[in-house]
């Protein structure tokens, strides 16, 4: 089977955090070189427009992007493009929302002074596996 690109959205409305990911994406794939595709956005306008046109595989939004209006906002996105993987960063104190984050279609609401490469490499192995496993099922079926 040929090389999966997976297409990445890091959505996050300040320079820092964007730097953030950016930082730990480029540390995660010095690991292991999965072939990523990232963009990088910072406001909710361009990653509704992306993700209406499909544009991405995974989406790691940061919970500042939307704020309270997280799970709401989610649940649009994936109406959107009910396929798309979503890792939502929500800060420490926010745990009360993982629930919610669930049930809005997120993967995973990981609080944002717990990230680190190690990690984000484990979820874009597992998500980028399991998109392998759905193109080759996809494939058989097409036998």
């Amino acid at each position: 089977m040929a090389v999966m690109t997976t297409r990445l959205l890091i959505a996050a409305p300040d320079t820092n955090s964007l730097d953030l990911y950016r930082s730990l994406l480029q540390s995660a794939l010095e690991l292991l070189p999965l072939d990523i595709a990232a963009d990088f956005l910072s406001t909710r306008a361009d990653l509704t427009a992306r993700v209406a046109a499909r544009d991405a595989d995974v989406l790691l939004l940061d919970w500042l992007l939307a704020d309270a209006e997280t799970p709401a906002y989610l649940g649009e996105l994936v109406k959107l493009d009910p396929r798309l993987r979503t890792i939502v960063i929500a800060p420490l104190h926010l745990r009360q929302y993982r629930q919610c984050l669930w049930e809005a279609g997120a993967c995973v609401g990981l609080p944002k002074e717990y990230l680190d490469q190690e990690w984000l490499l484990s979820m874009l192995c597992l998500i980028n596996r399991a998109m392998e496993r759905e193109a080759r099922l996809k494939q058989e079926l097409q036998r």
